[in-house]
Order: structure tokens, then sequence, then C-alpha cells
């Protein structure tokens, strides 16, 4: 009987003990969730004494997931306002352009033939704004669902002759041109027209507002489809390391109220196509390259 009581009383004491460490690491657990609930880290849950092992690694298994789902949820909040600004340059160019027509038509002595003129450019550029707002809700499905842009067989010349005829009344009032350098007269691609066409634009738009003299556009065939637009900058002050970054301007470009997302976007999206741009300054000449595949 008294080597029953002592094998029971010792069974007792490992369990009352055995009890107590488990007690204790729930209270390390507690304590240590309880702490990174208050703090942005990375850090996981650390066991004491191994007895709740199991408890830990499903914990610090559910830990990871929601910092990969609140790291997701950042990603894509951060491109739904970039989105959201690129929304608001993008649409000011035409609109600002059609708005200055307007007003040249009501407060100047045109002749009827030059009325119809000008009305005919705002509607081109009231037709591009249609087009960018499409555009626009394409992306907003791509970013939020996380989806590849759409893609068919573009013919990237014409796209870029579009682009072209967009700005010729822009370039002819500063008495400048765009020399189109191409020797086909079709390259199909697999891409997103919507997404070409505002590439070629925002580049096309930057020689515009931070260049001077002749706009030169040369389609190189190689392995690899190659667009060159190439002028004479207004600024030699490029740092071409940075020009693509978000709201990156010269000085020159400040004083014009430029936010200088245009290169930006440009990118985003040749990236977003599997393409490459780069920027380069040469001989006194500014050159961005468009590779695709």
């Amino acid at each position: 009987m008294t080597a029953a009581v002592i094998i029971l009383s010792v069974i007792l004491a490992v369990v009352t003990a055995l009890f107590m460490l488990e007690k204790k690491e729930l209270a390390n657990i507690a304590k240590q969730l309880a702490e990174l609930r208050d703090q942005d880290t990375n850090r996981l849950i650390n066991g004491e004494n191994g007895m709740a092992d199991k408890l830990i690694v499903e914990i610090n298994s559910m830990l990871k997931e929601i910092r990969e789902t609140k790291a997701e949820y950042k990603k894509k909040n951060h491109s739904l306002e970039q989105m959201i600004t690129n929304v608001s340059h993008d649409l000011r160019t035409p609109l600002t352009s059609a708005m200055g027509y307007i007003d040249l038509i009501q407060h100047s002595n045109l002749s009827e033939e030059e009325k119809r003129r000008e009305l005919a450019i705002i509607e081109n550029r009231l037709i591009r704004l249609q087009e960018l707002i499409n555009s626009f809700f394409e992306l907003w499905k791509i970013i939020s669902c996380g989806k590849s842009p759409e893609r068919s067989n573009i013919d990237i010349v014409a796209v870029l002759e579009e682009a072209i005829v967009h700005y010729y009344d822009d370039y002819c009032g500063r008495d400048r041109q765009i020399v189109f350098n191409c020797t086909q007269r079709k390259r199909m691609v697999s891409s997103n027209r919507n997404m070409l066409l505002r590439i070629f634009d925002n580049l096309i738009g930057n020689a515009l507002k931070h260049g001077e003299g002749d706009l030169t556009i040369t389609v190189i065939e190689s392995d690899e489809l190659r667009i060159t637009f190439e002028n004479i900058p207004i600024s030699q002050d490029i740092d071409t390391e940075h020009i693509f970054d978000e709201f990156y301007t010269t000085d020159i470009s400040r004083t014009k109220g430029n936010t200088g997302l245009g290169l930006a976007i440009a990118k985003q999206f040749t990236e977003m196509l599997d393409g490459t741009i780069s920027a380069a300054l040469s001989n006194g000449k500014f050159i961005l390259t468009v590779t695709m595949q």
C-alpha cells in the first residue's frame, strides 16, 4: 500500500509539474502574441520548454500567412493609388488641349473654315480622352485581379503611326516635326493595343514638353524589335538612371508644372508587356529605347 501511495504521489507530482510547465508556456505564448499585435515586425513565436511545439508551429504558420496577405494588400493598395494618380495625369493632357482650342474659338476672330478645323481637333482630343478612360478601366481590372494584360496580334507600326498623328498638330504648332524611320509597313506582335498606344503617347509627349527641334522615331529590326525616340533635350541635366522613377522631374520640368509621371507610366506598361525601356544621353541627344520581343 505504501509503495502504491508513493507511485501515485510521484505520478501526481509529475502531472502537476507538466501542467505548470504547460501553463507557463501558454502564458509565454500569450505574452508574445500581445507584443506582436502592437509591433510591426516579422518576429515569430518562440517556445521556452518545448511543451507546446505543435501549437507554436501552427501559430507561426498563421502569422506568416497573415503577413503575406497584409503585404499583398499593401501592394495592391499602392498599385490602386498609383493608377488613380496616373488617371489624373493622363486625362489632363487631352482635356487641357481641348479646352485650349475651345478658348481659341471663343476669343479669336476665326473664319468658319478655321473654326471647323479647330473643332475637328477638339473632337480628336475628346475621342482620345474616351480611349484613355476605356484603357484605365482595363488597367484597373488588370491590377485589381492580378491578371496579365489581354493580348492579341497587333501591328505595332500602325499603333506607332496613330500615336504620331495624335501629336502632329502640337509639333507643327511649335514649328517642329516628327521624323518616322521604318523600313516595314507592318510588324505584328502579340501585345495590348491600348497599353502600347499609351506608351508611345507618353514618350512622344515627353519629347514635346522637354525637348526641342525635331523628334526622330526609328524602328530597328534585329533579334528583338527596338524603337528609339531621339531629340535634343531642353536641359542636359538629366539623371538617366532615375528618369523613370515616379515624380522624377528636372528643374525645367518643374517650372512647367509637370508631375514627372509620363516616363514612369511608360516603363510600368512596357514591363507589363514583357518589354524593356532605357534612357541615354549621347552627343547632346536624349534617346529613349523601347525593346519588345
